[in-house]
């Protein structure tokens, strides 16, 4: 459910439930919740289980990428709700917003809030970009190699060339993964080189490799272009305090793998 903390130190996935869970417990339990940018409900279920029970989600994904047992209204740019000004009395999101644009967003969800807007956005300057750029660069280097096209030439035609090609390229990987921190994609694509050889299709799975790691690489550019610094998380900050909100960033961890911006609308009068 919660793809986006996956790959997270367990403490850090604790620290975050832990601190979603103490922010819906504080709200009270009537009131509305809305999670933009809600994926397949992660911070809804932790709604619940605080025991809110209005809570709904919106995100721009099919129906059928967000089937849940909570509402959720699908095909939803973050940066044009369909709700009405001030409809919900809380208003997050984790890891999401800023796909849409920050700014645009943000000040769209501080729109249909009418109490507490709590967002949780990637870091620019934090590890979880870093180690993401380290993954984009292994592809970009296994492609660069021509890796998959080197398994699929050995396992149409295994020679002793070929395999000893083979054991070259696993050991250019080893020797690639001692300069990255984060070598996921390498020992991936290492343990499913190695699998290969009791597959009864390998070029078919490699096929099929080739197709996830180009999309798992796309999928980290994007993460890696919307994910926020300090500034621009405060630049928003200011924005919402100009129009009556009290809000304030905060660091999620040293060095952060993300950072809060924990805004309040102020009562009038």
């Amino acid at each position: 459910m919660d793809g986006c903390t996956a790959a997270f130190p367990e403490p850090a996935r604790s620290r975050l439930s832990d601190a979603w869970t103490t922010a819906f417990r504080a709200t009270p339990r009537g009131a509305t919740v809305l999670d933009v940018a809600c994926g397949r409900g992660a911070l809804l279920s932790l709604a619940a289980s605080a025991g809110l029970g209005g809570a709904r989600g919106c995100d721009l994904a099919r129906a059928d990428a967000l089937a849940g047992p909570w509402p959720i209204d699908a095909g939803v740019d973050a940066r044009a709700l369909p709700y009405p000004d001030q409809s919900f009395d809380m208003v997050v999101s984790q890891f999401g917003i800023e796909y849409a644009g920050l700014e645009a967003a943000g000040l769209e969800a501080a729109r249909v809030c009418r109490g507490r807007l709590l967002l949780l956005t990637h870091a620019a300057e934090g590890p979880v970009v870093a180690h993401a750029r380290d993954q984009v660069a292994q592809v970009e280097w296994l492609q660069g190699e021509r890796a998959i096209d080197r398994l699929v030439t050995h396992f149409r035609a295994p020679t002793l060339a070929t395999a000893a090609d083979i054991d070259r390229l696993l050991a250019a990987c080893v020797a690639r993964a001692g300069a990255d921190q984060n070598v996921s994609v390498l020992e991936g694509f290492y343990r499913s080189a190695i699998a290969l050889q009791d597959c009864a299709d390998p070029v078919r799975e490699l096929e099929q490799l080739a197709r996830e790691l180009i999309a798992h690489a796309g999928r980290l550019c994007t993460m890696i272009a919307a994910a926020p610094a300090r500034a621009a998380l405060a630049g928003l900050a200011s924005l919402l305090q100009s129009r009556g909100f009290a809000a304030e960033v905060q660091e999620e961890g040293t060095p952060p793998i993300g950072r809060w911006l924990d805004a309040r609308r102020i009562e009038e009068g």
